[in-house]
């Protein structure tokens, strides 16, 4: 017959039990929180490459936006270049015409476009006599029309300086769909109308 075990061996073995059983919970709950958990990510630098990815689509939406807009300055130029041969030109031309059957006189002044201007048309008046000396704003009445490319239209300057009064104006933008021999027309004359009750005491 078996002796009775101590309550040592007793008390121990209560422990070890207790031991293994605690290392069997702890192995169950890491594996469940291992089964919960994502996938540790394979590749580190990957959020790199999406950051270069989004700034190579955002360059080459760039570019492509200022190529079309080149496209689109250079019509506009070309447009406005057929438009002062067809339309501006002449029309102003007809003006000098009878500005000097009438006594007065005119000139026409062209820039054409390069690397720093963009294309500009300049009508100068005489109300009176030849324009002899080089003209200027403060002392011709004049209309100015000068490319806007960036905005894809003509600022129209208009000025009715004679004899030392009058003034110079930037006035409405035209488009060049609004440019045309009765347009150019209306604006020189009423130019010339305002310069006409200038000098002389006003």
């Amino acid at each position: 017959m078996s002796e009775p075990q101590s309550p040592d061996k007793n008390r121990e073995a209560a422990n070890l039990a207790e031991a293994q059983e605690e290392s069997l919970r702890s192995q169950r709950a890491v594996a469940a929180d291992r089964s919960s958990s994502p996938p540790a990510n394979p590749d580190p630098y990957l959020e790199i490459d999406e950051a270069l990815t989004v700034w190579s689509s955002r360059e080459r939406a760039f570019v492509e936006r200022e190529a079309a807009a080149k496209v689109e300055r250079e019509k506009f130029l070309r447009d406005f270049e057929e438009l002062s041969k067809s339309v501006i030109k002449p029309t102003m031309e007809s003006v000098i015409e009878r500005l000097r059957r009438d006594g007065g006189d005119g000139a026409i002044e062209e820039r054409r476009s390069d690397e720093f201007h963009t294309p500009r048309v300049i009508l100068w008046m005489s109300l009176e006599g030849e324009i002899s000396d080089k003209p200027r704003q403060d002392r011709n009445p004049f209309l100015q029309l000068d490319a806007d490319e960036a905005h894809r239209e003509i600022n129209v300057w208009e000025g009715d300086m004679w004899k030392r009064q009058g003034l110079s104006r930037l006035t409405s933008p035209w488009k060049l769909t609004e440019i045309s021999p009765a347009s150019v027309t209306e604006r020189i004359v009423g130019i010339l109308q305002r310069a006409a009750q200038n000098g002389l005491g006003g």
